[in-house]
């Protein structure tokens, strides 16, 4: 009730570089204390109930990935309306082309959401989409549950470790998007290993060694889903299948997973589907030349901006804190298991193997995030592991209140500025999202530049007939550090030049101006000179404009403009 009602006070419409946890209102936070402390009454019980256990999780589910979706009318990030783009693309079409972009590359995401939005009547993503991370984190505690059972986590540890995860999945990955698709189908591949491969106990080692034709014929139909789940996750995303390969070599190498030859079968689907789209996903994400290199691989992404704003640096410090911090509580946790033989072995693996993907390659300078995404389900049991003892297994064994409430806080005072930390720029207006959207679906098909990127661009099913590229910052067309004096001209003069027989478009968006505050890009005053230069520009006319979006398109003019200077920067293309 207090969380609904702080909700319902919470105002977002000036929300700063800090984003959205210095807007919520103490009655907000009020209320998920109130769940802490009540989770931890749970835990301190000598006679632990489950079922309150899993509503304590859901409600703390709900609460950390309800609130974005009821307070904001459009969804966050402006990478999701690509995933919407590519969707309606499939839906309109009935068919995928590969040859547009890697997105289609990997098309299981993108075919089973046209599918429901033709079950479902729904015309496009774009009314559902900004609910997919609470739906996905809602999806995933059963598949938690199924695999710390499995493994004997006893009930204090099961439901600490599911709450942790909750409270420390802080990158985003669970938008709607094919990355939060797999991210679930991984754990329901391991969810599958974990019930029914996993040799864990004296009575399945003796059977395992009385009768190996027995075992695995009574294992056959779930090899069976398990090797079908991992073809649907190897034909929705480019990295899932080689860090759950990895994790299930980890199983089989210590013994704990039978028959061990199912990663190598693993192995065999994940590159089988890869050779064919081999060159597109090297020239995209240049395997080939980065491979090896570990070091630069592991860096994560960093601002492009001269001046990092304060804001930027306190949200990467309370990230890298979380994922350091469980990290560190995952080492405590081993040690204090280190008697447990090939289990903490295989735990160990199972949290920091991962990261051997880094060798392969930097997946955008995004690879160490999905490294800590594979890594946390495992991370999180070693973790609890760290906060009581596991000399006690007895299902109603409590270990305190402290032990739980500590550690679950802590985590969640650095989840809000980690996952919330970056609203201003992430969230998107809902007049930007209609302008855009509307005047993409009439306008004539030809190149789109942003004055500085994250804009709700390409969500239409025509969003391969406008490539899309920026003018300032990080690999745009304007050289960094140069004086230009008629920028408005030198853009129409690159445009003409690379487009000549096409429609050119430059968008500016307030989520544009928040992003670059955010990130400290580019200095305002080019923006604004930008801008200035665009309105009375003879080779620019404004088309569109609501409420901080405007749309220019080159004019006629532009076409007989004197010769001049011009970029030879231009990397436009499907994003």
């Amino acid at each position: 009730m207090l969380w609904a009602i702080g909700v319902a006070e919470t105002n977002t419409s000036n929300l700063d570089p800090y984003g959205l946890p210095a807007d919520l209102p103490v009655i907000f936070y009020a209320g998920l204390a109130v769940l802490i402390v009540s989770a931890g009454i749970e835990f301190s019980r000598p006679r632990l109930h489950e079922f309150r256990l899993a509503l304590h999780a859901v409600a703390l589910v709900v609460i950390l990935y309800g609130t974005a979706p009821l307070l904001y009318r459009e969804g966050r990030y402006s990478w999701l309306y690509k995933t919407i783009g590519v969707v309606r693309y499939v839906s309109a079409h009935g068919a995928l082309n590969r040859s547009i972009d890697i997105y289609q590359e990997w098309p299981g995401f993108f075919a089973l959401a046209a599918w429901f939005d033709k079950v479902a009547g729904a015309g496009s993503p774009l009314g559902y989409a900004k609910w997919a991370q609470l739906a996905f984190e809602l999806a995933a505690i059963p598949l938690l549950y199924t695999i710390y059972h499995a493994i004997g986590l006893p009930v204090w540890h099961r439901w600490l470790a599911i709450m942790l995860y909750a409270g420390s999945n802080w990158i985003a990955q669970d938008y709607f998007s094919p990355q939060g698709m797999s991210t679930l189908l991984s754990l329901g591949v391991m969810a599958v290993a974990a019930r029914w491969m996993f040799v864990i106990n004296a009575e399945a080692r003796e059977a395992h060694s009385r009768d190996r034709m027995a075992v695995l014929r009574s294992s056959g139909p779930f090899l069976l889903i398990l090797l079908l789940l991992f073809a649907v996750l190897t034909a929705s995303h480019e990295l899932s299948p080689y860090i759950v390969t990895i994790q299930l070599a980890s199983l089989a190498i210590t013994g704990l997973a039978r028959p061990r030859w199912i990663a190598l079968a693993m192995a065999a689907i994940a590159i089988a589907y890869l050779l064919p789209s081999f060159s597109s996903v090297n020239s995209h994400y240049g395997l080939t030349s980065s491979l090896g290199s570990f070091f630069s691989n592991v860096q994560p992404p960093a601002s492009t901006g001269t001046t990092v704003p304060e804001s930027h640096k306190f949200i990467s410090d309370c990230s890298l804190a979380l994922s350091g911090g469980i990290w560190l509580l995952a080492l405590v946790g081993a040690w204090r298991r280190r008697k447990s033989g090939r289990m903490v072995t295989a735990l160990l693996l199972l949290t920091f193997a991962p990261v051997l993907v880094l060798v392969a390659g930097a997946y955008g300078n995004e690879g160490i995030l999905r490294v800590y995404l594979f890594s946390l389900p495992w991370a999180v049991t070693l973790a609890a592991c760290a906060l009581a003892p596991m000399r006690d297994r007895a299902e109603g064994a409590g270990h305190g209140a402290l032990r739980a409430v500590v550690p679950l806080t802590l985590a969640l005072a650095l989840f809000f500025p980690a996952f919330f930390g970056n609203d201003g720029s992430n969230v998107m207006t809902p007049s930007e999202v209609n302008t855009i959207l509307s005047f993409l679906e009439s306008a004539k098909p030809g190149p789109v530049l942003t004055v500085v990127g994250n804009a709700p661009a390409s969500d239409t099913a025509n969003y391969n007939e406008f490539p899309t590229g920026s003018i300032l910052g990080d690999g745009g067309i304007v050289p960094g550090g140069q004086a230009i004096g008629d920028l408005a001209g030198y853009v129409a003069r690159t445009m003409v030049r690379y487009y000549p027989d096409q429609p050119a478009y430059i968008v500016m968006t307030p989520s544009m101006s928040a992003y670059n505050a955010a990130y400290g890009i580019i200095a305002p005053s080019e923006i604004t000179a930008l801008l200035a230069g665009l309105a009375k520009s003879p080779y620019w006319t404004l088309v569109a404009s609501n409420d901080g979006t405007e749309i220019y398109q080159i004019t006629a003019a532009a076409r007989t403009m004197p010769s001049g200077t011009y970029s030879d920067n231009v990397v436009l293309g499907v994003p």
